[in-house]
């Protein structure tokens, strides 16, 4: 009782103001705060602060909102990933920038070290003995933490690409001086190293080889012993098999095995069986596991109902997760970082109408506040509830999804705004806060958002179906949401308007010319207009990209599917659009090229389609650049008020 009556009485005096008018402002800013940490000591909070000025790396006394900026990168240029504590006094940053090789834009990493104090700021490299080819170029840029050393306070273990093994290393490399060793040479092509809890490098994951889609696992007892074949996997075919860490010569192990849903499994290595599930959910995939504060050990599972919900394998910190889910109630929480002797915690609390925020908590003190809103603008402001629904598909699948209905005191029914998640497999839709969600909704119009057969989070089979189904059973399952929204009399059927973000950008597109008279803009943020190109781009590449693209958009080279990716694709079906188009696309992309909005546009434009094209210099895949995402929130604003009011 003692934090509750604490944190609502924070809650209540620290709330922004209201406002009379909202406008893209609010909902287009970038989250304020992001990827907080607690420090090993508890004395301290690191995270990402988005300002106008482009990301930093800020610190802050824990239990206090002042905050010093220690490192600021690059606007537009750079993007913070994760940052992690090395030790009380020493941070590690991981950041990312694109970069164009050939003729498409890599994302590449770039790991820093720097003091709490802002001083003796360091990249750490992995030096090259011979200058690159592009291909390696673009391999040296994935960089990766493989291991904090808990028992060593100044030394990490990474993971880069070696142009002597062709394949990703270990190094140990020490966070003050930048000196490094490689630990071992990779004679297996294992793309990914995974440490124990007494960080010993004991197993990997890779491929048969460079060109290979069948995974391998290999894995050694210690540093002392022969690496030997532990699995292998041709890509969708059997029960999946994602190792997570050894203990005590049991593997952790992520699998659908038996159940059809991801659950984490203790796997004997010498019989190479599976022992015994750990934790599993009756209706849902397990997302992830949670680690300690120096991820040396794994301490529990997170899956998604509506919002997150944490299982912790041991008593103790379940009991934890419990009383802080008590402490806020009225929120949705978990706790997103502790301090080692989980004594000093940041609690992460969501609302499906109020932006997330976080609250800190300190169990020794038994004292508790508000520490940042991610959406400070929006705090206090009253948005609309986002309401869980079922439906069925036309062939009879159970559906779900959410409706978002705007708050306004008229009479008439909303427009609709059909919002579907991008992908698209193994993505979904949630209950959280969402800026455009909101923000369409402030608008005065309602949201659907369909979790689509393909969606991940509901098991193995219903994601599965959604193979091969671009554009099919996919697009469909959102038809079939329309219509059941429509059938509850709730929204103006006269004024709908399409629009989403990557495969959503791809379904909004579809749906232009599948059902052009039905919709009255259109608007694709980062979209595939160009399914066989998309295909056959991809195509190239063999091994998993290559087995991804056949099993889950269809092979190219086939003569039939090739005639039906084409019969999918927007730029193909030009004489059938009647709808005004509205394409974003950033520059620097990486997932979704340009070309796919630009060559859209062209030919679109020479076909009398009322489209317009806003390109936007270093915007990435998710236009996580804070001029960009402004700019996206403003066209659209002034898109929907010429097509819907």
């Amino acid at each position: 009782m003692l934090f509750r009556a604490l944190i609502l009485l924070i809650v209540i005096s620290s709330s922004v103001h209201a406002k009379n008018t909202l406008t893209y402002k609010e909902f287009g800013h970038l989250p304020m705060i992001e990827l907080p940490s607690v420090s090993p000591s508890g004395k301290h909070v690191a995270a990402v602060f988005n300002s106008d000025n482009g990301p930093a790396v800020v610190l802050s006394d824990f239990g206090k909102n002042d905050i010093t900026t220690l490192v600021q990168l690059k606007k537009s240029r750079d993007r913070i990933e994760d940052i992690y504590w090395v030790n009380d006094t020493r941070l590690l940053v991981i950041a990312s920038y694109s970069e164009k090789i050939v003729n498409r834009y890599f994302r590449f990493s770039r790991i820093f070290s720097i003091n709490t104090d802002g001083t003796e700021l360091r990249e750490l490299v992995v030096k090259s003995p011979k200058e690159l080819a592009p291909w390696e170029k673009r391999a040296m840029g994935d960089i990766d933490l493989v291991s904090l050393l808990e028992d060593d306070p100044q030394h990490v273990l990474l993971q880069t690409f070696d142009v002597r093994d062709e394949a990703n290393v270990v190094y140990k490399i020490n966070v003050y001086t930048g000196d490094y060793e490689k630990l071992f040479a990779n004679t297996y092509n294992v793309h990914s190293w995974v440490a124990d809890e007494n960080d010993n490098v004991v197993f990997g994951y890779g491929t048969e080889h460079a060109q290979s889609d069948v995974s391998t696992i290999w894995y050694r007892k210690d540093d002392k012993s022969e690496w030997q074949l532990l699995h292998k996997r041709k890509a969708f075919s059997g029960e999946t098999f994602s190792p997570i860490t050894v203990v005590n010569g049991k593997l952790y192990v992520m699998t659908d095995y038996q159940t059809g849903r991801q659950s984490l499994w203790l796997y004997d290595i010498a019989t190479a069986s599976y022992e015994k599930m750990l934790y599993g959910h009756d209706k849902y995939d397990l997302e992830g596991v949670l680690y300690n504060s120096k991820r040396s050990k794994v301490v529990g599972v997170y899956y998604y109902e509506h919002f997150r919900k944490n299982h912790y394998l041991e008593d103790e910190n379940n009991q934890l997760s419990t009383l802080v889910k008590n402490t806020f109630k009225g929120f949705h929480t978990s706790i997103y970082t502790w301090s080692d002797d989980r004594k000093q915690m940041l609690v992460s609390a969501q609302k499906d109408n109020s932006p997330g925020k976080f609250f800190w908590l300190d169990l020794a003190k038994k004292a508790g506040g508000v520490w940042f809103s991610q959406y400070p603008y929006l705090e206090n402001q009253p948005l609309a509830n986002v309401l869980p629904i079922n439906f069925k598909a036309e062939d009879g699948v159970d559906l779900t999804g959410y409706l978002t209905l705007p708050n306004t005191s008229s009479s008439k029914k909303p427009p609709l705004i059909v919002w579907p998640h991008g992908g698209p497999i193994g993505v979904r839709d949630y209950m959280y806060f969402d800026p455009y969600v909101q923000f369409f909704s402030n608008k005065g119009y309602a949201v659907l958002q369909v979790n689509y057969r393909g969606s991940g989070g509901f098991g193995s089979n219903f994601e599965a179906s959604g193979h091969l189904e671009w554009g099919k059973k996919m697009q469909q399952d959102v038809y079939a949401g329309v219509d059941w929204v429509l059938s509850k009399d709730l929204v103006d059927s006269s004024k709908m308007c399409f629009a989403g973000y990557s495969y959503g950008g791809y379904a909004a597109l579809t749906a232009a010319f599948q059902q052009p008279g039905k919709y009255d803009c259109i608007i694709s943020i980062a979209g595939i207009s160009d399914l066989y190109t998309l295909a056959t781009t991809d195509y190239k590449w063999k091994g998993g990209i290559r087995a991804h693209i056949v099993n889950t958009i269809g092979d190219p080279t086939n003569e039939q599917v090739e005639a039906e990716l084409k019969s999918l694709s927007a730029i193909n079906n030009l004489d059938k659009i009647k709808a005004p188009i509205l394409l974003l696309h950033g520059t620097h992309d990486t997932q979704v090229r340009t070309k796919q909005s630009s060559e859209f546009y062209e030919q679109a434009k020479s076909k009398g389609v009322d489209v317009k094209y806003v390109e936007y210099k270093w915007g990435t895949h998710y236009l996580d650049e804070q001029e960009n995402r402004l700019d996206a929130f403003s066209q659209i604003e002034s898109f929907l008020a010429e097509h819907l009011d």
